[in-house]
């Protein structure tokens, strides 16, 4: 099972794609409001393709929920607001999103962080954290999200997409996931070239 964590733009069409796609998806966000507005079988905003893809993905028994998920496998989509003054990433939300995912993942899970990062977050935040939680046993894959407002359902199909993981086994299972829906090229490589493209 994949827990997806976040259900915004990025996150829910994901998810939804995923589910549609023959893959075990539960969604979480801590926004009770849009948990429950997915719950009683209605999108939380408008996209083409977007409506037919939902109802596909509730057909095929995805899940909504504000708790995370005891999985072997989740997917970080939560915001990366942009500093417009120091022109940074903020990487908070995806800290808190691992901190709180770290409280349940069993050993050996996967932690994929598809949240848009810049080039080092990784190694300088989300390392850090992993370590200071002594949780070693977990492994990290960067997966960004390659769609664009407007055109996501048609994007998250046939754009390339590139894994970053440490450990190249681990890579290419994820990659096995997003084959599951993805008709472009999919390449895996390290975390640090993923984070670059």
């Amino acid at each position: 099972m994949v827990n997806v964590i976040g259900l915004g733009y990025i996150g829910l069409p994901t998810a939804l794609m995923m589910a549609s796609h023959g893959v075990e998806v539960v969604g979480t966000d801590y926004n009770e409001k849009l948990v429950k507005t997915l719950q009683s079988g209605y999108t939380t905003f408008k996209e083409d393709g977007l409506d037919e893809l939902f109802h596909n993905a509730l057909k095929a028994g995805i899940r909504f929920t504000t708790e995370y998920q005891v999985t072997d496998t989740y997917i970080i989509s939560v915001p990366t607001p942009y500093d417009k003054f120091s022109k940074k990433v903020d990487p908070g939300y995806v800290i808190a999103a691992i901190e709180n995912v770290i409280s349940v993942a069993p050993q050996g899970a996967v932690l994929i962080i598809e949240s848009t990062i810049s080039p080092g977050t990784i190694d300088k935040s989300v390392r850090p954290v992993i370590e200071r939680l002594k949780r070693k046993d977990l492994h990290l894959v960067h997966a960004p999200e390659r769609i664009i407002p407007g055109n996501m359902v048609y994007e998250l199909v046939h754009n390339s997409r590139t894994i970053g993981a440490d450990d190249r086994a681990i890579g290419e299972k994820v990659k096995e996931i997003y084959a599951s829906f993805c008709q472009g090229e999919i390449v895996v490589t390290d975390i640090r070239t993923s984070e670059m493209t």
